[in-house]
């Protein structure tokens, strides 16, 4: 019985795995011209990735060997995944060698968060999860074509090759990320995600999966907030 309850947040890991696996095969044999369906697959695998450290954490059974499952199963869903959709568009040959940085810069994020031990209020460098998410949603918003990213993504490949070489630097920048882990509730040490969480609702109701370019954008500019009054609050103390 104990072996089966330590195990449960390893069996969303591995669902998170499969699921990355199976998005992949997706974009490999989705007939030319039909709906991408690539986002269900990943937003699924997100929970699960959401789930596995909330369960492990809930029923006390946390582990090295958990931590490590989730790497591996990050780096197929949210590293390896995205490179095949970036590579959907712009094929890997010439200045398309360039999206090879996203899984390369992907288990070099990886890796440091593993063996890091200040990330836990916020990241350093924008997470593979963050950005995998938002890379599985440009094929429905490019099939939609129904805002100004995705005509201008439809238009314009090579848009793909510098989204991939931009979000690969912030992979493995030192540029401190907001973290959705809550130490605290109050709004004063939170404002930030509370303003992240509250706007999404809106978006996504008005835009619905249109609304990921501007979500991204909104959650690198309260990055950046945090970053200037982090530095801000550092040189008063000097």
């Amino acid at each position: 019985m104990k072996w089966i309850i330590k195990n449960i947040p390893n069996l969303f890991t591995l669902t998170n795995l499969v699921l990355g696996v199976l998005a992949i095969e997706h974009i490999l044999s989705a007939p030319e011209g039909s709906e991408p369906k690539v986002h269900y697959f990943v937003f699924a695998a997100a929970f699960c990735d959401l789930l596995d450290g909330a369960l492990a954490r809930a029923l006390k059974v946390p582990s090295k060997f958990g931590v490590q499952l989730d790497s591996l199963a990050d780096l197929v869903t949210f590293g390896v995944l995205p490179t095949f959709i970036y590579a959907s568009y712009f094929p890997i040959e010439g200045w398309g060698y360039l999206i090879l940085l996203v899984p390369v810069c992907s288990a070099i994020r990886l890796a440091i968060f593993n063996i890091s031990d200040n990330q836990s209020a916020v990241f350093k460098g924008i997470s593979t999860t963050a950005h995998g998410l938002f890379v599985s949603a440009l094929p429905i918003v490019i099939y939609n074509q129904s805002s100004y990213f995705g005509q201008t993504l439809h238009e314009a490949s090579y848009w793909f090759i510098v989204l991939a070489v931009f979000f690969s630097f912030l992979m493995v920048s030192p540029m401190k990320m907001i973290s959705l882990k809550f130490k605290g509730f109050a709004f004063r040490h939170n404002w930030e995600k509370y303003t992240l969480l509250l706007s999404t609702i809106p978006l996504v109701a008005v835009f619905r999966f249109d609304s990921a370019p501007y979500l991204m954008m909104l959650y690198l500019l309260l990055s950046l907030t945090v970053n200037f009054r982090s530095s801000e609050n550092t040189t008063h103390k000097v």
